[in-house]
């Protein structure tokens, strides 16, 4: 895999923008990028309109007691126009502690450095 190809966004530094291609799909220009955060989305409520609104904290959920909470590894990108765009680093459900939630956690911190880097220069 390429430096600046990932299974869920692609870099296109020619033309200054990225593509999604696991979470909300299209093109955004790094101009049009305000912040980018690392966050977890509850598996339950992938998909919905407003992305990122039920996320799974430091393992825990607030309606869970017995059984941890599936959720997906993503990164919230807000719009300075405020809309939130969610890429989600894979289409694996994990949980904290585990392989699959290691991988997607660096993976995740490796493209958000990269898109910090592209948004401030």
């Amino acid at each position: 895999m390429s430096e600046k190809k990932f299974n869920c966004v692609e870099f296109d530094d020619e033309n200054k923008r990225l593509n999604i291609l696991i979470g909300d799909e299209g093109i955004i220009h790094y101009k049009d990028i305000q912040k980018v955060s690392i966050l977890n989305q509850q598996a339950s409520f992938k998909g919905e309109a407003k992305p990122f609104t039920h996320q799974v904290l430091n393992g825990t959920a607030f309606l869970c007691g017995i059984m941890e909470p599936q959720f997906y590894v993503g990164i919230k990108i807000l719009l300075k126009d405020e809309t939130i765009k969610a890429v989600y680093i894979s289409n694996r459900k994990t949980i904290f502690n585990t392989d699959i939630y290691n991988e997607d956690e660096k993976e995740a911190k490796k493209i958000k450095q990269m898109i910090d880097k592209r948004i401030t220069e």
